[in-house]
């Protein structure tokens, strides 16, 4: 409304209460470009607000292409280093999400570069950028140079932040995931536990990253055989997923997932197929059949296949997995080494 006064436009009409928050993200995002130009710095503020939206809800698709261009305008009109940077961190977060690792690394490394000359290693953005591109390396199998940017990350959040902070949780939980992956579960869930308290107290139960927490401490619960504690909180996470951001969303998909696993480790194949089947529909609509996600639930219902004695069946979708993973996460990745044992087993 300012602006177009400022411009002597007609006031803006307000949408409707039940419109959704993407509706208002992109009418405020077109508001500014029609009336500032594509290359405004408040048009630019506006887009990336709306990419932060569209994440929230899953458009990652759209995001990566609204953040892809915000970049280049920046980029070719030269502007200031610092706000390259935050888009190029911006658009590395989106193309995480998509499996897009080489990019994803390209673009946090980018960022971290100007953040480290203009900002110094002991500042918060710096431990941020570093927080977020060990998550994409640990996804590229790349566990060390992850594990010594958790350790950089979580020791400059702590000491501007403090210990009970939300973000020192963050970098607690992605430290554990790495431990995880390299087989380390009881290193793996102490980090979970610690984290799990701090989230919980600073955001209370109902909260996205509480749930997304009791996701990852219940994998760790799986692999050690315990599975009706991972079950336990799998279901709880699911509720506050579900609560908060809809049946249509990958999170939810993912802890059906995570459901479906211990089904199959109690024989329940009907059940397991089922929540995977659920798993997999919102996975190719929200992400799209070439990313690794989506291998993983495609190996996923292989296994049942071969379980329930449908060796064919099986290895189809073995293959499918396979190709998927080594054009998502190249072939010398673990996982593709794990999807070739296993169609070996079949």
């Amino acid at each position: 409304q300012r602006l177009m006064r400022d411009k002597g436009a007609d006031a803006f009409k307000p949408m409707d209460e039940d419109h959704s928050v993407v509706e208002y993200a992109r009418a405020g995002q077109s508001l500014c470009r029609n009336l500032m130009g594509e290359d405004d710095p408040q048009t630019w503020a506006a887009t990336e607000r709306l990419v932060r939206v569209l994440r929230t809800h899953g458009e990652y698709k759209e995001a990566e292409a609204l953040c892809a261009r915000v970049l280049d305008r920046k980029i070719a009109i030269e502007a200031e280093t610092s706000s390259i940077a935050r888009t190029q961190r911006q658009l590395g977060g989106i193309l995480d999400d998509l499996g897009k690792y080489e990019g994803a690394a390209r673009c946090y490394r980018g960022a971290l570069e100007v953040q480290i000359r203009t900002l110094g290693s002991n500042h918060i953005d710096v431990a941020s950028t570093k927080d977020s591109l060990g998550v994409t390396l640990w996804r590229q199998g790349k566990f060390a140079e992850a594990l010594h940017l958790y350790d950089d990350a979580l020791q400059v959040r702590e000491s501007v932040l403090g210990s009970e902070h939300v973000l020192v949780a963050k970098t607690i939980v992605n430290r554990a995931n790495v431990y995880f992956r390299q087989g380390q579960c009881m290193r793996a869930l102490a980090d979970y536990s610690r984290a799990l308290e701090i989230e919980k107290r600073t955001l209370g139960e109902e909260h996205v990253l509480v749930a997304k927490t009791k996701n990852n401490m219940g994998e760790a619960l799986r692999v050690e055989g315990k599975y009706d504690e991972a079950l336990q909180l799998y279901q709880e996470s699911l509720n506050v997923l579900v609560k908060v951001l809809g049946h249509s969303h990958v999170l939810v998909a993912n802890t059906k997932n995570n459901i479906a696993g211990i089904y199959l480790k109690q024989d329940k194949c009907e059940e397991a197929l089922q929540c995977y089947m659920d798993s997999l529909d919102v996975k190719l609509k929200v992400l799209g059949p070439d990313h690794a996600d989506v291998a993983n639930t495609v190996e996923n219902i292989g296994v049942i296949f071969a379980q329930q004695g449908k060796y064919d069946l099986a290895l189809d979708k073995m293959k499918e997995a396979l190709e998927i993973r080594s054009r998502a996460l190249g072939a010398d990745h673990v996982d593709v080494s794990s999807t070739q044992y296993k169609m070996a087993l079949v």
